[in-house]
């Protein structure tokens, strides 16, 4: 059931699922969102990542993924914040070449293990263990 109270992912470029305890956010058409979009996925991991069913994240962006310096001071920023938040143990950044490793380097976390990967399988391993 979906709540209210945060962005349904249908309504935007971006996806959300769950497998097992893991929380996925699906980035891979993400070429620049616009604003909305980008902040409708972080208010979206911020409010479903709290849920007591999910122990772990995984955002997972394209080849295409472009991420200027807006958009990483707002990752650095917004996201090192959500992770916090949602008290998940473990967060993960999937993307082919450097983009996760990218991701990963902006985000500040004191109470979770930030993780990069290149295959999603590999990230869903380490966020199932």
């Amino acid at each position: 059931m979906q709540s209210s109270t945060f962005a349904d992912p249908a309504e935007y470029e971006w996806g959300f699922e769950k497998r097992g305890r893991v929380g996925i956010w699906d980035m891979t058409g993400w070429q620049g969102f616009a604003d909305g979009d980008l902040e409708a996925a972080s208010d979206h991991y911020r409010e479903r990542g709290k849920r007591a069913d999910i122990d772990a994240t995984l955002a997972v962006f394209g080849e295409t993924t472009q991420l200027p310096k807006e958009t990483q001071e707002f990752m650095r920023d917004a996201w090192s914040t959500n992770i916090a938040y949602a008290g998940v143990e473990k967060a993960g950044f999937v993307a082919p070449g450097i983009t996760a490793l990218a991701v990963k380097s902006t985000i500040e976390s004191d109470g979770a293990d930030v993780e990069n990967f290149t295959d999603l399988e590999a990230a869903l391993e380490w966020a199932q263990s």
